[in-house]
């Protein structure tokens, strides 16, 4: 068999791959299952993992067959992409960028922000090379035809709450400031979130994901080294904005407000708000990180491998999130009375009781819309928002 990533000849009984490092599950449950704001359905697409054709490696190079994997798997949910990672280079310092065409395109709501470029090649020594890597992908982007006021208001959310890269590039520049007023209460009661969040950015999507309004990405593979192992690798961690609706706020609106009404998202959701619900993934990502006294994933060295996987399985099948709903559950319990797990979960909002396309809740999903609601609604936010959000703070804080 072959790597569904690179290419690469491996035995069935292998767990990772020896040229790339990825992890060779196939089973759907075990690829990261990202989270997304959705307008249209309670339902959130799980990527699958799709695996090469044994006859294209016999037809075409290994260079056209990684560059073909890049882009298939940038039609699904952007699942941890090793496909660039390659054998040791010789002392070439030369770095290699792939894009996918679809995030080029420019026109009416749509954004010239690319964001899926990949890096390999690379000579990685701390964290200090993977932010400027990051920092000069989302620099490049900013020399031509770009606001100046858009500007400022990006360097202020990253010199204010240490976000690496923050491009907002055609985004009206009210809707901007009100997004970083958001952002700035986020941070203000959560002054431990800082220093995670490596991108902020609006993104195309594709028609497949045309109800998306925005998404957190945990882990996407940005960079790789010009070694044997090809680590350390680059991570980026991303609050991505769906261009559709972030570039018309008209539309936002009227989409979040129905959505609000009818009891879909919490009440009173707003078109700033769907930000706070995945800063809400954002946050129970950092709960994670601290269980496996992980300081942050932007740089995965040989060390902290298996850790990484761990990281990247608990969050794909929802174990630590479910964990920590189960504990605020019992401390309502103790304080409340007895109910159902999962009726107590679905007073927030439908969306809090969302599952994926194999029926399976997405436990994530109760944490980030308790944390939406408690931002809306505060105090009269609805009293399970408030004992989840209590244990989510809980294991950011530790």
């Amino acid at each position: 068999m072959f790597c569904n990533k690179c290419g690469n000849k491996v035995d069935s009984d292998q767990q990772y791959c020896n040229k790339c490092g990825n992890l060779l599950l196939y089973n759907k449950r075990d690829t990261i299952d990202f989270n997304r704001y959705n307008i249209n359905n309670n339902k959130r697409k799980t990527s699958i993992t799709i695996p090469i054709i044994i006859t294209i490696i016999l037809v075409i190079t290994i260079v056209v067959s990684v560059y073909f994997i890049l882009n298939n798997n940038n039609k699904n949910d952007y699942i941890l992409d090793n496909s660039l990672v390659g054998d040791e280079q010789e002392t070439t310092t030369d770095v290699q960028t792939t894009t996918s065409s679809k995030n080029t395109a420019k026109g009416k709501y749509k954004t010239s922000i690319i964001t899926d470029n990949v890096y390999s090649g690379l000579t990685i020594k701390n964290v200090s090379d993977a932010n400027r890597l990051i920092e000069k992908d989302s620099e490049d982007q900013k020399k031509t035809d770009y606001s100046k006021e858009i500007i400022q208001i990006e360097n202020d959310i990253i010199n204010k709450y240490s976000i690496t890269a923050v491009n907002l590039k055609e985004m009206d520049i009210k809707f901007a400031k009100e997004l970083e007023n958001v952002i700035k209460d986020i941070y203000t009661n959560y002054p431990s979130a800082r220093g995670y969040l490596t991108n902020l950015t609006l993104t195309n999507l594709d028609m497949s994901e045309a109800g998306v309004i925005a998404l957190f990405r945990p882990i996407f593979m940005f960079g790789t080294s010009n070694t044997k192992t090809t680590r350390p690798w680059v991570i980026k961690t991303q609050i991505q904005l769906n261009a559709k609706y972030f570039l018309n706020p008209e539309r936002i609106d009227v989409a979040v407000e129905a959505s609000s009404k009818s009891g879909h998202f919490p009440k009173n959701a707003t078109k700033y708000s769907p930000v706070a619900h995945e800063f809400g993934h954002y946050l129970s990502f950092i709960a994670l990180l601290n269980q496996y006294n992980m300081d942050s994933l932007i740089i995965v060295e040989d060390s902290k491998l298996q850790n990484y996987y761990d990281i990247f399985k608990d969050f794909a099948n929802g174990t630590f999130s479910k964990k920590m709903l189960q504990e605020a559950h019992q401390n309502y319990i103790r304080d409340n009375g007895n109910i159902d797990f999962d009726k107590w979960r679905g007073q927030i909002s439908e969306y809090a009781l969302s599952k994926d396309e194999s029926g399976n809740y997405i436990y994530d999903e109760t944490i980030a819309e308790a944390f939406h609601d408690v931002y809306l609604n505060d105090k009269n936010s609805n009293i399970v928002s408030k004992y989840i959000v209590e244990v989510l703070k809980k294991y950011i804080e530790n």
